[in-house]
């Protein structure tokens, strides 16, 4: 090992041989990074679709719903791990040139993390943007060497946190040899490469350009290690510097960096438990630890995406847990990722966005001259009041798409399971007003037998149905009364867990009904008719109330014997259903009859009080997206007085003011529509998620949406575009 005095002064040595890469080979070296890196990302995408096949997609789904608004949690925590290292980046830069705050800093490293999740150079321009977002507060060459010793001391300290990691695996679990010799290699690897840096450190002297020099005398990559010789000097020129100078800075980072890691494995330990899990101390600390083995090694793939998670799965079973906690484990922490990775680019393109428009539209004459206009200059000078007005039209959309669209599902929902319980046709008495039964139970339950008799019909069942006050005391949910052997018989039911119904306050649950409320099973109660029911069984697949409990119970409870809400008919041959209730209609004349395949529509379309509802929800949503655009219209006329004066003082017709307001209200109204349909999917995913709630986006109420914004802008930007118009120039030119 040769000092770093002696190696700075043969790097300024001249070298002959030193003859820098040309510009093609360079360019060819980039390209060719740049396709390796592209065919990695396909790979690992194919990689993940492959993980999330063999572990299906539902049990993932059951453990994300597990973590539901946990999920704030873990972003706080994410975050909080960014801020930590935005202090470590702060304490590296020299106290003489710290002309920014920790939120500064905090900015910065979110931005430049963004670039580096999101693009296939990686760190490097990510690095590289950091520097750039902290050049108007700190000198460029002071920012890249702090962020230099800042990245330095977090690998070791990563290196170390692996060492520490591979050893309370190795002494905590029994593992098979292939997994043992693995965890050897890595934990000699982390050990070398930290004795390595404390010799060094100790004995002052610069292992990488030593290497360096000697691959040169060997003739391996001679021209490019010539090249990078001296920069790589440098860098370790600094960080000699660096630790000489001002220790305490440096070991202040490493503690940092050393915290950093504490806050990964209490967010894997937060997470487990969100899962359901109890885990040991060492599981969290063994997890991460692997895991950052695994961005090291893969670093190269974009987003580490396919590798991340499916490191996470065999990490995971080796430590006794299923695959699918390891497949939601590490999809709930990209997703924080990707939380901060969007706030990143936010803040990118807060900075960058304004100057890159303005040298646009500077080497643009045409683009200038159209953000002259009033309509777009309007829209960029006051961006706050534009989203705003934007957001607002956009509720308004929501109101109506996401309402109608939520009351029509949940409707044809439970129609479709009426449809699903192995019946054509449904029979009910005579007077049986609207599709929910409220005036008690009408039909005689000997007519079952009758109709059982008739020509084609497979089996005939009484059903009771009543609507119940739901748990929690808002809205109200089906309960079905049935005989269970023979409604089993026709609709096909079969039970997973539990026994059948019998006599009394007992009841049996579908499967989406103990998935909604989560850790229910057999055994516990549920509340109906004001009081406790206890659960004996579970049954699938769902279709009608999704619990159950015997028709004599529910008889009692009316007050009606040997009657029933309706009987349900299966055919022998269910196309033949029509000529069925032919013979139904002429044996029973005065019955109504329904066919199970009309009751989604049915459903959806027979309750009046929904249709007023939709009308009331309709007229609110016209009149937020009109008063929206009316304020933000009338403001805008009111601070452009003056404009408005110059503009008719040239000659521009009272028509033509009117139609230039008018032109902005339309085009905030169909960015606020357009903004509102996002809205109102990510609630219709959101919901669909949490619950067994259904959100029906119908395009004739997304048609009707963007008619009544476009309507309501357009009618609420019309009086304070008649004031417009109606401007004298004089006044207007007068106007302060």
């Amino acid at each position: 090992m040769i000092s770093v005095e002696e190696q700075i002064k043969e790097a300024a040595a001249p070298d002959e041989a030193n003859v820098p890469i040309t510009a093609g080979r360079k360019s060819a070296a980039r390209r060719s990074i740049f396709w390796l890196q592209v065919v990695a990302f396909l790979l690992g995408l194919a990689l993940l679709v492959y993980i999330i096949n063999r572990v299906g997609v539902q049990p993932i789904f059951d453990a994300l719903a597990q973590i539901g608004f946990g999920l704030f949690a873990i972003l706080a925590i994410n975050g909080a791990r960014h801020l930590i290292r935005a202090v470590a980046l702060r304490v590296a830069v020299p106290p003489e040139h710290r002309h920014f705050n920790v939120w500064q800093a905090f900015t910065t490293r979110l931005g430049g993390e963004a670039v580096s999740f999101l693009t296939f150079t990686g760190p490097v321009l990510g690095e590289a943007t950091k520097a750039a977002l902290l050049r108007k507060r700190v000198t460029l060459v002071t920012a890249a060497q702090a962020l230099v010793v800042d990245n330095l001391l977090y690998n070791l300290s990563v290196a170390l946190f692996i060492l520490s990691g591979a050893c309370v695996m190795l002494a905590t679990y029994r593992v098979p040899r292939p997994v043992f010799y693995a965890l050897l290699v890595i934990a000699v690897s982390a050990f070398l490469t930290l004795f390595g840096v404390v010799f060094a450190l100790s004995r002052r002297v610069m292992p990488a350009s030593a290497l360096i020099k000697w691959l040169i005398v060997k003739g391996f990559k001679r021209r490019a290690l010539l090249a990078r010789r001296e920069h790589i000097l440098r860098v370790e020129g600094h960080f000699y510097h660096f630790y000489r100078h001002r220790r305490g800075a440096f070991f202040n980072i490493v503690a940092l960096d050393l915290l950093s890691h504490a806050s990964s494995v209490f967010e894997v330990y937060v997470t487990l438990r969100m899962l359901g899990f109890r885990p040991a101390t060492a599981a969290p600390f063994v997890i991460e630890s692997l895991t950052k083995v695994i961005n090291f090694v893969f670093g190269f793939v974009p987003g580490t995406i396919g590798v991340y998670e499916s490191g996470n799965v065999v990490i995971l079973k080796r430590l006794g847990f299923a695959a699918a906690t390891g497949l939601a484990l590490a999809l709930v922490r990209k997703a924080a990722i990707i939380f901060w990775t969007v706030v990143g680019l936010a803040i990118l393109a807060t900075r960058t966005v304004p100057t890159a428009t303005r040298r646009v539209i500077a080497r643009h004459p045409r683009l200038q001259t159209a953000m002259d206009n009033l309509v777009f200059s309007n829209i960029a000078h006051r961006p706050a009041r534009t989203l705003v007005s934007i957001f607002g039209v956009g509720i308004g959309v929501l109101l109506i798409v996401f309402t109608v669209g939520l009351s029509h599902g949940v409707l044809r929902e439970r129609g479709r399971r009426e449809a699903s319980i192995g019946a054509e046709i449904m029979l009910r008495a005579p007077g049986t007003r609207g599709l929910f039964n409220s005036q008690g139970f009408l039909m005689p339950v000997g007519h079952a037998a009758e109709l059982a008799r008739i020509e084609g019909v497979r089996a005939a069942v009484p059903l009771g149905q009543m609507a119940d006050t739901a748990e929690g005391g808002f809205g109200s949910h089906i309960i079905d009364g049935i005989n269970y052997d023979e409604y089993a018989a026709m609709s096909g039911i079969h039970l997973v867990e539990g026994s059948k119904l019998t006599a009394g306050d007992v009841a049996i649950v579908d499967t989406e009904w103990v998935k909604e409320h989560k850790g229910a099973h057999v055994g516990d109660t549920v509340k109906v008719y004001e009081r406790p029911f206890r659960i004996v069984g579970v049954y699938e697949p769902p279709g009608g109330g999704r619990i159950k409990i015997p028709l004599a119970t529910m008889q009692e409870q009316v007050g009606t014997e040997d009657r029933c809400a309706s009987i349900l008919v299966a055919a022998q041959n269910p196309a033949a259903q029509d000529a069925v209730a032919e013979r139904i209609h002429q044996a029973f004349p005065d019955d109504q009859i329904i066919f199970t395949r009309d009751l989604p529509e049915l459903y959806a379309a027979g309750v009046p009080a929904l249709n007023i509802f939709i009308d009331v929800i309709v007229a609110v949503a016209a009149a937020i997206s009109m008063l929206v655009i009316l304020l933000a219209m009338y403001t805008t006329v009111t601070e452009r007085t003056r404009q408005i004066g110059i503009l008719k003082a040239l000659g521009m017709s009272n028509a033509m003011i009117a139609w230039v307001i008018e032109q902005e209200a339309l085009l905030v109204s169909v960015l606020g529509v357009v903004v509102g349909l996002i809205l109102t999917f990510g609630a219709r995913f959101a919901l669909q998620r949490a619950s067994t709630l259904v959100v029906e986006i119908e395009p004739r109420w997304v048609l009707v949406s963007l008619l009544i914004g476009l309507l309501g802008g357009t009618i609420g930007a019309l009086y304070p575009a008649l004031r417009a118009a109606r401007q004298d120039a004089v006044d207007a030119l007068s106007y302060e």
